[in-house]
Order: C-alpha cells, then sequence, then structure tokens
C-alpha cells in the first residue's frame, strides 16, 4: 500500500516548494503521523513549515475556550505571518460540524479567517489540498479507516504524466465549445464559456498555472475546467447537500429557486455568505483513473474519472468575476455533458 511519505513527498513536489521558503501548513485531521511526513518533506526540500494546527477537536475546544476578544482578533500576528509565507498546505480531514459550536465565537473566529483568506488571495500563493482519512470521516461514511485509506490513497499519488495523458484527451474535446449542456436526473443547465480559459488540475503548480490562474491544486488530482460567464447560466440542475438532493433553478446567471429535501439547509448556506454566492463560479470534468465511484466527500467525489462538477460563489483567482465569502464545489455525480453538441460524459462515464 502506498505510504504517507510517498504522499507528502507528491504534495511538495506538486506544491513546487523551493529552499528557504516558508510554507504554511493548515492541520485539519488530528493525524499525527500525516502531519510529520508533510513537515518532514516541507524541510527535506530547504523549507521551513509553519503549522497552523486546527483539526476538529482542537477547533471545537479553541473556540469554547478563547475569550470572544482574542476571537475577534484570531488573525492579528497571523495576517503578518501570511504576508511572509510563500506557498500554502491543507490536510483535509473530517471537518467541524458548525451545529456544534458556539455561534457567536464561530462568527468572531471566521471573520478573522476571512481577512487572512482575503490577503492570500490578494498575494496569489499557489495552494495545495491533500484529502486525508480519518476515523471520523470514515465513520460518516460508513466505512473503516482501512477502507477508506485503501481506496484514497492510490489515487493520491497517480503519475502526473499519466494525468496530463488524461487532461489532454478531454481538452481536445471540449477547448472550442461555447455553450456546455449538463445533464442531471431528468434536469438540464446551460452555461456559456465565451472566451474564458480552460484551467487543469494535475497535481502540480507551476508557473504557467500562476499566469494562467490555476494557482490551486489537489491530491487526488485530474480534472479539466472553466469559469463561465456569471450572468449566463440558465435551466436547473441537481445537486446533493449534506446528502439530501437539491433542485437548483437559475436565470439570467442566479439561483431563483432552490427545492427539495435539502432546500432548507441549502438556503441557509447561501444566507450565511455574501456577494455573488448565488451564481456558478466554475465547472469541470474528473479524470482521475484510481477513482472510479462516488463516496460523499467532495474532493474525491469531483476526481472521480467522468466526475461532473459546478462550483457556486467566489472565482476571481482563477479569471472569474465573482466576489463572494462563498466558494463550494457541488459534484453532481452520474451527469452527462455535452460541449455544444460533443458528448464528453453520459451518466458519468467519460467517453474520450
Amino acid at each position: 500500500m502506498t505510504m504517507w511519505r510517498d504522499v507528502a513527498e507528491q504534495a511538495i513536489r506538486g506544491l513546487g516548494v523551493r529552499p528557504g521558503e516558508l510554507i504554511q501548513v493548515r492541520e485539519h485531521t488530528g493525524r499525527l503521523d500525516v502531519v510529520t511526513e508533510m513537515l518532514l518533506a516541507i524541510e527535506r526540500a530547504g523549507a521551513t513549515p509553519l503549522l497552523e494546527l486546527t483539526p476538529p477537536a482542537y477547533l471545537k475546544r479553541l473556540l469554547d475556550e478563547a475569550p470572544l476578544s482574542y476571537l475577534l482578533n484570531w488573525d492579528e500576528h497571523r495576517l503578518r505571518w501570511m504576508e511572509d509565507v510563500d506557498r500554502v498546505l491543507v490536510l483535509q480531514g473530517a471537518g467541524v460540524n458548525a451545529d456544534d459550536l458556539d455561534p457567536d465565537a464561530l462568527d468572531a473566529w471566521s471573520s478573522a479567517v476571512q481577512r487572512l483568506t482575503a490577503l492570500e488571495e490578494e498575494r496569489h500563493l499557489p495552494y495545495m489540498l491533500v484529502a486525508v482519512p480519518t476515523v471520523e470521516r470514515a465513520q460518516r461514511l460508513g466505512m473503516s479507516l482501512r477502507e477508506l485509506e485503501a481506496y484514497v490513497l492510490p489515487a493520491l499519488v497517480v503519475p502526473v504524466e499519466t494525468l496530463r495523458e488524461r487532461i489532454q484527451a478531454v481538452l481536445n474535446q471540449v477547448y472550442q465549445a461555447h455553450t456546455l449542456t449538463i445533464s442531471t436526473d431528468g434536469f438540464e443547465l446551460h452555461v456559456q464559456r465565451g472566451r474564458r480559459r480552460w484551467l487543469t488540475d494535475d497535481g502540480f503548480v507551476d508557473e504557467e498555472d500562476r499566469i494562467t490562474g490555476a494557482i490551486t491544486s489537489n491530491l487526488p488530482a485530474g480534472s479539466v475546467y472553466t469559469t463561465v460567464i456569471e450572468t449566463a447560466t440558465v435551466g436547473h440542475v441537481q445537486v446533493h447537500y449534506n446528502g439530501q438532493p437539491v433542485v437548483l433553478t437559475f436565470d439570467r446567471g442566479e439561483i431563483v429557486a432552490v427545492e427539495g429535501r435539502g432546500a432548507d439547509a441549502f438556503l441557509a448556506l447561501l444566507e450565511r455568505h455574501t456577494g455573488d454566492c448565488r451564481r456558478v463560479g466554475h465547472v469541470g470534468i474528473g479524470v482521475n483513473p484510481a477513482l472510479d465511484r462516488s463516496i460523499r466527500w467532495t474532493v474525491i467525489d469531483e476526481h472521480v474519472a467522468g466526475a461532473v462538477f459546478i462550483s457556486l460563489g467566489e472565482n476571481r483567482y482563477m479569471g472569474g468575476h465573482n466576489a463572494s465569502s462563498l466558494n463550494i464545489d457541488l459534484p453532481l455525480g452520474a451527469a452527462t455533458l455535452l460541449a455544444d453538441e460533443t458528448l464528453v460524459v453520459r451518466d458519468g462515464h467519460l467517453l474520450v
């Protein structure tokens, strides 16, 4: 089985870490074995890790026990640190349920995080997110940690050459298309690309990526995506949010209706955010050959070979025009995608 040292080396190479740099490591997993490998990989590359520790159990205690006055200014020193950071590595685990957190403390801390995020985006910092299986995530998915790692780990280390070959095959079919039509469960959504550039995630953030705006990458990697004309999206699409189906209706680029069992929770999400949170940010297609099914973990599901996904909200960092505090990806399951008249994905299966 792939070991975490291999994943750490892949992540550090993909992030483009250079000697002498300062690398922020956002630790959201609580897995000391994984964190150790990531920190050592950074130091072996001659760079210095700056650890930010906020796994779920720690974050809950932080918000329960720290003074509200401190949480309101949680970014006081971190803003200065962010000025010196060269790259960002994020270790994503299970996440924390916001319903379990004190709302006033959460609002205060979240405001500080938003200020840090704004500075990060202003500096256009390369960003790598690594999906890290945890006991909590596995339990949430109805799996053992061993089963979850057995599925996820091979996808984290697919060779970049393999991903680039599959990415190019998709680009050959879609790069000239002006209209993308997405079909899900009898619903149809139409988005317009205009002259927007196709971006790719092959697990490496190089200088060309930074020039084109593709400054974020993931492990697992393997996707092709594009921002869209924000005011032109029309039609309907079914997504899943918190495990519940939600049908979104778009007109002139904006969500005008939300229906389905998950509608209330989804509307609450939109209400918590500001700016262009009701507009599509980008549309993408997954190509990772080591992933063949959805497991209800977004960063995994959107890279499944044949997955179609959309985002809502912020997309300026990739060349779009949405300004929003929301940036959420929504895998669409067994969707079909037409690029103009070319069928690229049918019922969740790549046709290229």
